[in-house]
């Protein structure tokens, strides 16, 4: 069975052995250089030999017999400077003999200091490489069980740009799958979400028709305490049966082909409506936008519901405030009001179906909003105001619509999230 080696151990041992190999060659090398230098300058073979032809020369000019002084003079000094070189070869050749003893001990000493710092040098440089690859499979850890990645730090700036470009890769990808993540999750809520509001609005409206019908006989009757009674069941009755309209209407798509919409013709339209509802309500609208393609009961119905709750929050002596502008190729509406703003740790819960704050809501009313928005390619988003209260922005792309798109070329509910 072979044994999977890691990342740094591979490092290390290529590194060591980029950097031992040259080295030992050239040790070795060197080492067998010096030994030859050493052997045929170190011995005193030559200076011998040259020894002995000049002491035989020497003795043959005596011979001779030659009276010249300063031949003999010469003769004499070369003699002294033969003996003086025949004990420098002797001392060389002991010097020799003495370092080529020792020259595999220092040749040893060196290959171990070469290969020390060679391994420290490759230890350093292989934590170096295997350092970020470590940090990058545990992020990969951290992405698989939905857990948040480091943030960005003075780290990050250093190394190598690769693994600094493939950080920022895993950390795109990271929130992608977090943001595919709340999506899927979103959307299973929403299904079965949409399921259950259908069922309870077909369950409620089965009973309406027999209890208006009874409630109204009721309301006719001469008896006053009788017809009080019947008043208040028809409101009840009534007030039942828009709940079963807004339940049978959640998760379904604007029907019918979009038209052209004016939006400021349309908010205009809920200012006046609701002008007299208490707070005050300020309208800033461009002299000229453009048309909006889309489903104009829907939209009416989407910005009703953020208008409403708006008033309902601003109270009777507050302000709400909306704004439209042209955004490159999108229209931009932005609802404020003045009231208490919401709960920072309820603001991702807004457009959950189970959340209201209402004693009497239903809780569908913003998850409708988003709906419609999503419907129209668009987005919306709420969020406080750092002066107080709320504001829900909302944005409806311009881009035309493919030629004959009906509602059943929008999305899905849940398939997307602002």
């Amino acid at each position: 069975m072979f044994r999977v080696k890691s990342f740094q151990r591979r490092i290390l041992l290529a590194l060591l052995a980029v950097a031992l190999v040259p080295a030992a060659l050239l040790l070795l090398g060197g080492t067998l250089a010096v030994r030859e230098v050493v052997t045929s300058t170190g011995t005193a073979g030559p200076w011998g030999s040259l020894a002995q032809s000049g002491q035989t020369l020497l003795e043959e000019v005596e011979a001779a017999g030659l009276a010249d002084p300063e031949l003999q003079a010469a003769a004499r000094a070369h003699r002294e400077a033969l003996s003086e070189s025949l004990r420098f070869s002797r001392i060389l050749t002991l010097v020799s003999e003495r370092i080529l003893d020792l020259l595999p001990i220092l040749a040893l000493l060196l290959s171990l200091l070469v290969g020390g710092l060679a391994f420290w040098a490759a230890r350093q440089l292989s934590r170096g490489f295997s350092r970020p690859i470590r940090d990058l499979v545990g992020w990969t850890d951290l992405i698989g069980r939905g857990q948040p990645l480091p943030p960005p730090g003075p780290a990050d700036s250093r190394g190598v740009k690769e693994f600094m470009q493939l950080r920022d890769a895993l950390r795109r990808m990271a929130r992608e799958l977090d943001e595919n993540r709340r999506e899927a999750v979103q959307a299973a809520k929403l299904r079965s979400w949409t399921d259950m509001a259908r069922r309870v609005a077909h369950e409620l409206k089965n009973p309406l028709t027999p209890m208006r019908m009874a409630a109204t006989t009721a309301h006719r009757s001469r008896d006053p305490r009788t017809r009080e009674a019947g008043a208040v069941l028809l409101e009840e009755i009534q007030r039942l049966d828009e709940m079963a309209r807004t339940f049978s209407q959640f998760g379904r798509m604007p029907e019918g082909p979009p038209s052209e919409i004016d939006l400021p013709e349309l908010l205009l339209e809920l200012v006046n409506r609701h002008q007299a509802a208490g707070p005050s309500i300020h309208l800033e609208i461009p002299e000229a936008a453009p048309l909006l393609r889309g489903h104009y009961d829907a939209l009416l119905r989407a910005f009703r519901n953020l208008l409403l709750n708006a008033l309902e929050a601003a109270g009777p002596q507050g302000r709400v405030e909306i704004a439209l502008r042209v955004e490159e190729e999108a229209l931009v509406t932005d609802i404020r009001d003045s009231g208490g703003g919401i709960p920072p740790e309820e603001l991702e819960r807004i457009w959950d179906p189970d959340y209201t704050t209402k004693s009497q809501g239903t809780g569908l009313g913003l998850p409708m909003v988003r709906q419609t928005i999503l419907a129209h390619q668009g987005k919306v988003e709420g969020r406080n105001r750092e002066g107080g209260g709320a504001v829900f922005r909302i944005v409806l792309p311009l881009a035309e619509r493919r030629e004959g798109e009906t509602s059943n070329d929008h999305p899905t509910p849940g398939s997307e999230s602002p």
